[in-house]
């Protein structure tokens, strides 16, 4: 803490990627989604929203005081990090409050097919769709759909999603 950190950023493709000396690299894609990425030396060493790095999705779910929680509504209050933020108490479902948008984010969402298990990332792609619904309608859906994209690519199956009309 204190020191300073030598960094660099560059721009590749949509991205900019800032990358940090001490190992950690962040991507945006300059609108609504955020990768972080940590060198090896910090497996097991870091904590929070993200998981703790340690290739156990089954303990990612440890709040501030090391408790294990199966509700992802204590584990996200748990990290908050003033006390003047209320605590969220239910879950908000945005397809519910503006079901005007339900079926548009269903029909876009479904190029979303299964090069990868699709469920997970169909239903956040209508959630995070039926979130944007003023002005950037399309950069949610596009940043859902393009998460979907990344996970296929990790999993060596090239999926070609954009085109002039998508994204």
């Amino acid at each position: 803490v204190g020191d300073d950190v030598q960094y660099w950023n560059r721009t590749v493709g949509l991205y900019l990627v800032i990358e940090a000396s001490n190992g950690v690299m962040l991507i945006w894609d300059k609108k609504t989604t955020v990768f972080i990425k940590l060198s090896p030396d910090y497996k097991g060493k870091v904590c929070g929203l993200c998981g703790n790095f340690d290739d156990k999705a089954n303990n990612d779910f440890t709040t501030r005081s090391g408790l294990q929680e199966t509700n992802p509504l204590n584990f996200g209050n748990s990290w908050k990090q003033s006390p003047m933020c209320p605590d969220v108490t239910h879950e908000i479902k945005p397809c519910d409050l503006k079901p005007h948008r339900k079926s548009w984010a269903e029909k876009e969402c479904s190029i979303i097919q299964s090069e990868v298990d699709p469920l997970p990332f169909y239903e956040a792609c209508v959630h995070d769709a039926c979130s944007c619904d003023s002005g950037g309608d399309c950069e949610c859906f596009c940043s859902a759909v393009a998460a979907y994209a990344q996970e296929c690519i990790k999993a060596e199956a090239c999926v070609f999603w954009r085109t002039p009309d998508i994204c």
